[in-house]
């Protein structure tokens, strides 16, 4: 089967796909990614990342056909999109795969479009699993490769995740969404930079990521043709952000449709911090837990070498900005063992002298025989004795699913401060989204909850 046929497959999938036809497992972790989606997005209302994207959005009016998430406001739908977009993604807390967070895109896109185009609840979640299948099945062949060469994969694939999500409410049929992904592809990209300088571009990306998604079906809508090569050509997107010719990226872009959703491998985010550093946190947490009073000399994380030498891992210090603090598994392993977790604020704390001791005494190895998400914890106490925790099930244990989506829920919206009434408000609309004719009630419980 050729690259173009199995392209065409997934688009006329992407266009047909209706939530009602699913599995009801399936259905139920489209609900879980769109219930933590949104409690992420509510947490991070505080975040200077989310406030400067409301500030930029408010400087173009344009209309009033979507709602700006983080104060209510009815703007146009790109600026929204992209405020939501940002805001979803500025605490470091969204959905995770190995091709990037893409919850922070797909979810905000879905939701303009079909504000704007009055669509129902069952529609807005037909578009948001049109949007995470196409993007992820994109990437998961080709993530590793775009990583390595610099680029982000959150912002390169989920550009072609808001395309088709927005494709998806407009009814686009099969030809019009293969040349949404034509299109998406020369508007992918995101660099990586931001880990090494300590800078704040991260949640932007998926902002712009957001917007150019929705431009996208503008664009198409309006009879714009882009080249149905422009994924998998010579001078196409595989190879631009790929490490050559021949290494079958798009191999596998149709390969059990309808059968394997690649979206319910998407995992949640017990810390804010990055998806590697899961186990780190949460062994080294419990280790100091199960040994108080032990004093560590040594602290060595034997990591799978992807992770291990992905950027920003291994810094060590100093320590002047969270784009550092939440890639960095000595600060986050110091921090677990001191505080017991990785918190939003403890992330942000610096000048900790606990933490910053601590840092130094931490040693992140490479271990080929560690797969990925599987790392072992070996701590050294100066009473001689040694701790010994390791990871055996992968992100397995993190699979994103309803009951630890609702957990999550309460834990970000408690943390500040949203009433428990508003809360259970915000699932309750979740559970009831299939029905809804308009996405509105979702939209106004989500808003209630981040202007109290």
């Amino acid at each position: 089967m050729s690259d173009l046929h199995e392209l065409e497959l997934l688009a006329g999938y992407a266009a047909s796909l209706n939530v009602s036809a699913l599995p009801a497992d399936t259905q139920k972790t489209a609900h879980a990614c769109l219930l933590y989606g949104l409690a992420v997005g509510i947490a991070t209302k505080r975040a200077r990342p989310a406030q400067l994207a409301a500030t930029a959005s408010q400087v173009d009016g344009g209309g009033a056909a979507a709602t700006r998430l983080i104060d209510g406001a009815a703007t146009s739908r790109s600026n929204a999109v992209f405020a939501n977009a940002v805001l979803l993604s500025g605490r470091v807390q969204g959905d995770s795969h190995p091709c990037g967070h893409l919850g922070g895109v797909v979810i905000p896109s879905a939701l303009a479009a079909a504000e704007e185009a009055h669509a129902s609840g069952a529609e807005l979640l037909s578009a948001m699993i049109s949007g995470y299948e196409t993007a992820l099945r994109i990437g998961r062949d080709h993530a590793a490769d775009l990583s390595t060469r610099g680029f982000r994969t959150t912002p390169c694939y989920g550009v072609f995740g808001a395309a088709i999500a927005g494709g998806r409410i407009r009814k686009f049929d099969a030809p019009q969404m293969l040349n949404a992904i034509g299109l998406a592809a020369n508007f992918a990209g995101g660099l990586r930079e931001y880990v090494d300088s300590g800078t704040e571009e991260s949640p932007f990306q998926a902002g712009f990521a957001a917007r150019n998604g929705l431009h996208v079906t503008d664009l198409i809508t309006c009879g714009l043709i882009a080249a149905p090569t422009a994924l998998h050509g010579k001078a196409g997107f595989y190879a631009a952000f790929g490490m050559g010719s021949g290494r079958g990226y798009g191999r596998r872009l149709a390969e059990d449709l309808g059968t394997h959703f690649e979206f319910t491998s998407v995992t949640f985010k017990q810390y804010p911090a990055c998806q590697f550093l899961r186990g780190i946190i949460r062994g080294l947490a419990n280790l100091h837990a199960q040994s108080p009073g032990a004093v560590p000399s040594l602290i060595e994380l034997y990591m799978n070498p992807y992770e291990a030498d992905f950027i920003g891992v291994r810094f060590s210090g100093p320590f002047t900005t969270s784009a550092r603090t939440v890639m960095s598994a000595p600060f986050c392993a110091a921090l677990a063992w001191t505080t017991g977790t990785a918190s939003y604020e403890g992330l942000r704390e610096f000048d900790n002298a606990a933490v910053n001791q601590l840092v130094r005494k931490v040693k992140v190895i490479s271990d080929a025989a560690r797969a990925c998400y599987e790392p072992l914890i070996r701590v050294v106490c100066e009473d001689g004795g040694t701790l010994i925790w390791e990871e055996k099930n992968g992100d397995s244990g993190y699979r994103m699913n309803w009951d630890d989506a609702v957990k999550m829920t309460h834990q970000l919206c408690d943390e500040i401060g949203v009433p428990a009434l508003l809360t259970n408000a915000l699932i309750e609309r979740v559970v009831g989204i299939d029905e809804m004719p308009e996405v509105k009630p979702l939209v106004s419980a989500v808003c209630a909850a981040t202007r109290c």
